[in-house]
């Protein structure tokens, strides 16, 4: 006769069946969130990721541009205070 598992009539053997196959269908169900979201990846974050960099791209080039052609007559324009020594 076989022993039961933690005395309430259940066999060792069926135990490990349900704990094994549990596992299965939690492996299976995370499998299925992520090929879930891979898509919505791909087709959704991917492209608005591009169309940044390239919006950004465009934006810091004309930046650049106009910063280059400001004149630079070597003057700084600010307010100095002479702080002296004792």
């Amino acid at each position: 006769m076989r022993m039961n598992y933690a005395g309430h009539g259940i066999k060792a053997s069926t135990n490990r069946f349900w704990g094994g196959f549990t596992r299965l269908i939690v492996l299976a169900c995370a499998a299925a969130a992520l090929l879930a979201v891979l898509p919505i990846g791909l087709f959704v974050v991917l492209p608005l990721m591009l169309a940044g960099g390239i919006a950004l791209h465009f934006y810091l080039r004309r930046r650049m541009r106009q910063a280059q052609q400001r004149p630079k007559d070597g003057v700084i324009d600010a307010e100095y205070t002479i702080v002296e020594h004792c």
